[in-house]
């Protein structure tokens, strides 16, 4: 009995922190915008999504270290489809205008352009340090393209506010909230399904792909709450673009990721390439594809019945993953 009670009070503690957390780091994410500027959409790309991905850098380089690239590859591809699929869907069923509002551009680029990027470095089943390198340079060069382009959003009346804020601090105050609430959620949600008799592996593939998106979740959440739907979506577009150039960057780095590399993990390695170029990368495809077109469907309208549709398309998803992966 006292083990349950544990497990619902860090179930109950991650999620009061996660609304915490969630609304500390919109309100900064907000007034950041407001003192520099920008628009919530660039903050959204850029401070907000690297926060709220910091959880697939820790998983990522953990499991490449040990030879596990199926789940830091899974881990990142995994992550970017659930933020499509459950993020931006959950967001939607709150604040319509998030799948009513076109990308523009500059976000489409790079969204695809950092997909084209990943393939191109794993299509030889291995990722090197420079070729690491290459994409953490392609990284820095989004950040300079949003912080060039940025678009100015700030009136006269702001600036008494702007002032009067400490933004940064409640910015990261809030990232920090998430990711510890995160991990709390997390830790309960395994606990409790092992204890039910849940197997591991159906434990991996719900809990901890769902754990290390919940900070997206959170974010997109509070911005669709307080109304920012710039900040859900551009947390989500950031976050993706994140995950494939910066973490898979650092991953390389840190632990080339190649069957030469890791002699003892060859067969495993090339067979996480495999699934990763031959399925994987052609779903985050469709979704990216969906997130860039669904706005065009019935223009201004309907906004709750496409966030459905993105739910039921992740739904569907964690569905066949069930059905192929596991029966292997």
């Amino acid at each position: 009995m006292q083990d349950w009670l544990q497990i619902l009070a860090m179930l109950l503690g991650g999620f009061l922190l996660l609304w915490r957390g969630a609304d500390w780091l919109v309100a900064g994410s907000t007034l950041i915008a407001r003192r520099f500027g920008v628009s919530t959409m660039v903050v959204g790309l850029t401070v907000v999504a690297f926060g709220t991905s910091a959880p697939e850098i820790v998983v990522s380089s953990m499991a490449a270290s040990e030879g596990k690239v199926d789940l830091a590859l899974g881990n990142v591809l995994g992550s970017n489809v659930a933020n499509i699929g459950l993020v931006l869907g959950a967001c939607a069923l709150v604040l319509p205008k998030i799948l009513e509002t076109r990308l523009k551009l500059r976000e489409v680029l790079w969204l695809f352009l950092s997909l084209s990027a990943f393939y191109v470095c794993a299509r030889d089943s291995s990722i090197t340090r420079p070729e690491g390198g290459f994409l953490l340079v392609g990284f820095c060069a989004y950040n300079a393209h949003v912080l060039l382009t940025a678009d100015a959003d700030l009136s006269p009346d702001d600036l008494d506010l702007v002032r009067s804020r400490h933004p940064w601090f409640w910015t990261l105050l809030g990232i920090a909230a998430i990711l510890v609430a995160a991990k709390l959620v997390v830790m309960g949600a395994e606990d409790g399904a092992l204890r039910l008799g849940v197997p591991k592996s159906v434990v991996g593939l719900t809990v901890v792909a769902i754990g290390t998106s919940l900070p997206e979740l959170a974010a997109g959440l509070g911005g669709a709450i307080r109304g920012q739907s710039e900040i859900s979506l551009g947390n989500v577009i950031g976050s993706n673009v994140f995950n494939v150039m910066a973490v898979i960057g650092i991953v390389a780095l840190v632990q080339p990721i190649s069957p030469q590399a890791l002699p003892a993990a060859g067969a495993e390695i090339q067979h996480a390439f495999d699934l990763a170029l031959t399925e994987d990368v052609g779903v985050v495809l469709g979704f990216s594809l969906a997130v860039v077109l669904i706005p065009h469907v019935c223009r201004d309208r309907r906004g709750r019945l496409k966030g459905v549709l993105l739910l039921a398309s992740y739904a569907a998803y964690t569905v066949w993953l069930y059905t192929t992966r596991l029966a292997v």
